[in-house]
């Protein structure tokens, strides 16, 4: 879908136009610009969402439609590391799917909340299909996920991660033994313009991102590495350590297949997230280490 708005007001020059859209004229909230991948123009030049508007400017935003999809609630099995009246912080099993999409309607994490937070579900309008999801984690992604129990606070929690005030870090299993013991990686990440569901770093174009990594402890033909994100880019610690020479290791996308472990599955792990709950202030989630984890550390000894 495509509006146009024109910029009216004479004392909201300098309001970031995502603010403008929500507060000032009310179409859709910042985190309903997120849900349905808005895109702004300022005469006919996409701008970013950190674009600070003018009195006279003509603003084009496209939009996504609201998906018309049947996800039902489905009783799950949760972890759950904390929960409030404000928020739900889980630990995803990996394997599970976080958002509903094409072919993929049910066994998802969307599914297991919309039965568990049954009594919230009016507090999120027409964002039902994600209720309270303020960020992600791949499938094969394991760890800390943090959920909202109602719009104000993933509008809370969302700006957090938007202004980079979040902690997270991640444990992973990589091939082979940096020289470094710790570093810190910079590049861009853009879609690999071949294969549309690879992400590959470039220099000049894409995203920025940032990556830090710390060696934990260095293994025959692996090393257990703990990676801190600056940034949230898609597939970004996936890219990051295939970009340093050390894909993770039973990553099917990045990595080729182990030969002592074929069978082996990602080891990517949300160990930590440290993030300010309402009412409650600056909280450290931990996710245990997954059995996947203790058995390959198990196994070379």
């Amino acid at each position: 879908m495509k509006q146009e708005i024109e910029v009216t007001e004479y004392d909201v020059d300098g309001l970031r136009i995502d603010k403008y859209i929500s507060d000032c004229r009310d179409i859709m909230s910042r985190s309903q610009l997120k849900t349905r991948n808005a895109v702004f123009f300022i005469n006919g030049h996409e701008v970013k969402y950190s674009h600070k508007i003018k009195h006279s400017e003509t603003i084009t935003v496209e939009y996504e439609e609201l998906q018309e999809m049947d996800i039902k609630p489905e009783e799950m099995e949760l972890d759950i590391i904390y929960e409030d009246i404000n928020v739900l912080v889980l630990n995803k099993k990996q394997g599970v799917v976080v958002h509903p999409a094409d072919g993929n309607y049910s066994g998802t994490l969307v599914n297991g909340l919309l039965y568990y937070l049954e009594n919230h579900q009016g507090n999120f309008d027409d964002e039902i299909i994600r209720p309270g999801i303020v960020h992600r984690l791949d499938k094969e992604t394991s760890g800390v996920i943090i959920v909202a129990k109602n719009v104000k606070t993933h509008e809370y929690l969302s700006a957090q991660f938007r202004e980079r005030t979040t902690e997270k870090k991640y444990l992973a299993f990589i091939k082979g033994k940096p020289k470094d013991k710790t570093g810190r990686i910079e590049t861009y990440i853009r879609r690999d313009r071949i294969n549309r569901k690879k992400f590959t770093t470039d220099m000049e174009e894409g995203k920025f991102a940032i990556t830090n990594y710390r060696i934990l402890k260095k293994y025959d033909r692996f090393s257990l590495c703990l990676l801190s994100l600056e940034t949230g880019r898609t597939h970004q610690l996936r890219v990051h350590t295939s970009y340093l020479g050390n894909p993770i290791l039973g990553d099917p996308v990045y990595s080729r297949k182990d030969q002592r472990y074929p069978d082996i599955t990602l080891m990517l792990h949300a160990y930590t997230l440290s993030i300010d709950i309402p009412g409650k202030g600056r909280m450290r989630f931990l996710a245990p280490l997954p059995e996947r984890f203790k058995k390959l550390i198990k196994n070379n000894h």
